[in-house]
């Protein structure tokens, strides 16, 4: 974050107002540092906020994200869009073209214990 502020123009200001909002929400401080990095990443990224930006930039990054790693955290992805979708809603922009994909989970059985196995616990 410490980066974003020195290197992208308007940062410093736009993440005072985000704390305040995220405060004023009643978000723990743990939710706005976590969002504040993903906001930070994405700025450093365009060097620019992004409340400048517009939607296929936005996209681009979701995609870049997604293609950067072979096996992408889901959790890092997933926080990616709703620190810009609390961030985009929280200046009074339109935020409604960042949904999530939908993210496929490993279908597991569950595990079943034999007769046998049930009496020898």
């Amino acid at each position: 974050m410490n980066q974003a502020k020195r290197e992208v123009p308007g940062f410093a200001e736009l993440l005072q107002r985000f704390e305040r909002t995220v405060s004023v929400l009643g978000r723990s401080q743990s939710t706005f540092q976590n969002y504040s990095r993903h906001v930070a990443a994405v700025s450093l990224h365009f060097g620019k906020i992004p409340t400048e930006l517009d939607s296929d930039q936005i996209h681009d990054y979701l995609f870049y994200l997604q293609k950067k790693s072979k096996s992408p955290s889901q959790s890092y992805f997933k926080h990616t869009v709703y620190g810009l979708r609390f961030l985009l809603k929280s200046e009074g922009l339109s935020y409604d073209y960042l949904s999530l994909p939908e993210i496929k989970r490993e279908k597991k059985l569950p595990v079943v214990l034999s007769k046998q196995e049930v009496w020898q616990m």
